[in-house]
């Protein structure tokens, strides 16, 4: 099939206004909306940050804790066990 060269012209003319219309759409911010996007992802991410860190200090202060009171379990049931076996060394 052949076109004719106004055929030609007409489908570069439409291509060219085509490409112009999509990219107009799809064209980038410009640059002080990037910069606002940038600056407001950044505070979310640091805010997002600044509460992981808290979350995580306290399960950790909380695992602590509860290690603390097993450490402290632990010992007292060895001094218990320690003072068993003193009464029992002593009346053997």
């Amino acid at each position: 099939m052949r076109f004719s060269k106004t055929e030609m012209a007409g489908f570069l003319i439409a291509g060219a206004a085509l490409g112009t219309l999509v990219t107009l759409i799809f064209a980038p911010k410009s640059g002080a909306q990037t910069r606002r996007d940038i600056r407001r992802f950044s505070k979310e991410t640091v805010d997002q940050l600044d509460d992981l860190q808290k979350d995580v200090r306290g399960q950790l202060s909380a695992g602590y804790e509860q290690v603390k009171e097993v450490v402290d379990n632990a010992k007292e049931y060895v001094k218990d066990g320690k003072s068993g076996l003193q009464k029992l060394i002593k009346s053997a």
